[in-house]
């Protein structure tokens, strides 16, 4: 007799335990009885949102650095009309650096000004296209220095633009370099052999 009832005891504690294992109605995979999980879920699809709106990872190097203010009237001036597509496309943008004088390169071609941003966004190879995209749509012209579309490389990409503001022409040399995180703009000295390239 004592047998049975311990048989029977070790089955009703098995039906009690295997009826708390059941799917009750309402439970769904979104629904977390810890605030660990619901705050994972959250920081995912903040992260989707993120990614699907195109702005990605950010950029570490952005964080460290500080804006230098334009001294030359031309960095300005590109400035005023480069920097709010970088803000566009990267989330935001800062100079932090610029060249004071002129550069005469070994085949002869002066670099007038040459300044550096850094976006916010963490910047891939592929950026080169967007970005090459976004100063067409901005009014930006293709130039034949370097080719109507833009150059694409493990390292980065390259491209370039003539433009004109109410101050001056540009012949402009645009660099995306993805290990320094930097994006770089040579303005030449107009009238080039380059630049009439066809």
């Amino acid at each position: 007799m004592h047998r049975s009832w311990y048989v029977f005891l070790a089955m009703c504690i098995a039906l009690i335990m295997g009826s708390g294992c059941e799917k009750k109605e309402g439970d769904e995979p979104t629904k977390y009885q810890s605030q660990a999980g619901l705050e994972r879920l959250t920081e995912q699809a903040a992260q989707q949102q993120q990614e699907s709106s195109g702005s990605g990872p950010e950029n570490p190097a952005f964080n460290n650095s500080i804006e230098v203010e334009g001294v030359v009237a031309e960095v300005r001036d590109l400035d005023s009309v480069i920097k709010p597509v970088l803000k566009k496309l990267f989330g935001d943008a800062r100079i932090i650096s610029e060249s004071k004088k002129p550069e005469t390169k070994r085949d002869g071609e002066v670099v007038e000004n040459q300044f550096t941003y850094v976006v916010r966004k963490y910047l891939v190879p592929q950026d080169g296209e967007s970005l090459h995209a976004a100063l067409c749509a901005a009014h930006f012209g293709r130039s034949p220095r370097v080719g109507s579309k833009p150059l694409i490389w493990s390292g980065g990409a390259g491209m370039s633009f003539f433009k004109s503001t109410s101050l001056r022409s540009y012949s402009l040399v645009i660099n995306v370099d993805t290990k320094k995180q930097q994006i770089t703009v040579e303005s030449y000295k107009l009238g080039s052999k380059y630049d009439r390239l066809m």
